[in-house]
C-alpha cells in the first residue's frame, strides 16, 4: 500500500514502486488545501472582503484536472504514465484556461488567483500554445483588476501566497511516502515550505513521526488536523493486461487517515 516516490503524474499525483503505483486526484489534493486552509487559527486568517473567493480559489485551483483524473494518460516511449515533464504543453493549456473559465463562473477574484498560479507554471515555456496561454491570461487577468477597482495589488499578492503555501503543503502530503526521513523526502520540499509573508519570515519545516502522523515547526493551525487522503493503488501487472485507464477506473479508492501535529 505504501510506495516509495518516485514520480509524479500531472493529471494525477503519483508514487511508483517495483510492483505499482498510488496516485491521488489533482482535485482531492486541492479540497485538502482548502481544508487546511480552513484550520488556520484564527489570528492568522486574512481579514479582507475576499475571504471567501480566496477559500474558492484554494479549494478549487486544479478544477480543470477533474476529467483528466478519470482518465489518465499513458506514455508509451517512457512505459510508464506521462510526468508532469512529458505531459504535452497543448491539453495543459486547455484544462488550465477550462478550469480558471469555471471558476470565474463562481469567483472573478478567484479566477484571478488561478490565473496567476497557472501563468507562473507556463512563464518559462517557450512553445507558441504556452506564450498564447500567458498572453491571454495576462488579459484576463487587466479585465478582472479592471472590474475591481480600487485593486490592492499588495493584498492580492499576499492572498496569492496563501494559495500557493497551502498547495505546497497539501502536495507535501501527497508526494512524500509515509514516514519519509528528511533526507529523502521529495526535492520540492528540501528546504520547508516558504511561508505566507504576513505569518512571517523564513519556512515551515514538516517531519514524519510515524507513517501516520507529522509534526511541524510552527504553530499556525487551531489544533492536531486530521487529514483523510483518498487514493488508489494500480498494480503494474493490472495495466499490462487491462490497460491504465481501465486498471484505474476499476481500482478500489483507499483512505488513509494522517494526522497534523500542531
Amino acid at each position: 500500500m505504501r510506495q516509495t516516490l518516485n514520480r509524479e503524474v500531472i493529471d494525477l499525483i503519483i508514487r511508483e514502486n517495483g510492483k505499482g503505483f498510488v496516485m491521488i486526484e489533482q482535485h482531492h489534493h486541492a479540497s485538502i488545501s482548502g481544508n487546511l486552509f480552513n484550520s488556520l487559527r484564527n489570528e492568522f486568517k486574512p481579514i479582507s472582503p475576499w475571504k471567501k473567493d480566496i477559500e474558492y480559489a484554494i479549494y478549487n485551483h486544479d478544477y480543470g484536472w477533474i476529467p483528466f483524473d478519470q482518465t489518465p494518460f499513458w506514455d508509451d516511449t517512457k512505459n510508464a504514465p506521462y510526468s508532469f515533464i512529458t505531459f504535452p504543453t497543448a491539453p495543459k493549456t486547455v484544462l488550465y484556461e477550462n478550469g480558471i473559465n469555471v471558476v470565474e463562473e463562481k469567483s472573478s477574484y478567484a479566477a484571478l488567483l488561478c490565473s496567476k498560479h497557472y501563468s507562473l507554471f507556463l512563464q518559462n515555456d517557450s512553445t507558441v500554445l504556452a506564450k498564447q496561454f500567458v498572453e491571454n491570461e495576462k488579459n484576463r487577468q487587466e479585465r478582472i483588476k479592471r472590474n475591481l477597482q480600487p485593486f490592492n495589488e499588495t493584498q492580492f499578492n499576499q492572498h496569492y501566497e496563501l494559495l500557493q503555501f497551502f498547495d505546497n503543503l497539501s502536495l507535501y502530503i501527497c508526494l512524500n511516502e509515509p514516514n519519509v526521513k528528511i533526507e529523502n523526502e521529495h526535492p520540492f520540499f528540501k528546504n520547508g515550505i516558504a511561508l505566507p509573508s504576513y505569518l512571517g519570515e523564513g519556512a515551515l519545516h514538516l517531519k514524519w513521526k510515524s507513517n501516520e502522523e507529522i509534526e511541524i515547526s510552527q504553530k499556525i493551525f487551531e489544533s492536531n488536523i486530521e487529514v483523510f487522503l483518498q487514493q488508489k493503488s494500480i498494480l503494474k501487472e493490472d495495466i499490462l493486461k487491462q490497460g491504465l485507464q481501465k486498471a484505474y477506473r476499476e481500482g478500489v479508492v483507499e483512505e488513509v487517515k494522517l494526522t497534523i501535529d500542531n
